[in-house]
């Protein structure tokens, strides 16, 4: 059965848009996302198979409004608490004092 991560061949979605640069992370929050799904991936946290498929499993809307990266981030929150490295608890009260942080610099 196909994904909407299976796009190869599918028609109507335009041409590839391709960057005239060479940067490979084009926010510093890619390179972390990078990052931390090497060094899980190292640690067994979970494997490759394991990653792509619950990148597959991301809602299709969501998957063809957001970025590669974007994907990767999702696949790694998915699996980080599905293998019980850390609660949904804590992932949400780690977002908020993340958040909290923001709107204090930003003040």
């Amino acid at each position: 059965m196909r994904s909407i991560a299976d796009m190869g061949g599918m028609q109507g979605f335009g041409p590839v848009n391709r960057a005239h640069d060479d940067t490979r992370f084009k926010a510093e929050w890619e390179a972390k996302t990078f990052a931390v799904n090497i060094l899980s991936l190292a640690a067994g946290c979970f494997n490759i198979d394991e990653s792509r498929y619950s990148m597959e499993r991301m809602p299709p809307g969501e998957y063809l409004n957001t970025s590669y990266y974007e994907h990767w981030l999702y696949s790694l929150e998915d699996l980080l608490i599905s293998k019980g490295v850390f609660s949904q608890e804590e992932y949400q009260a780690r977002i908020a004092e993340l958040a909290a942080k923001e709107d204090d610099h930003a003040a």
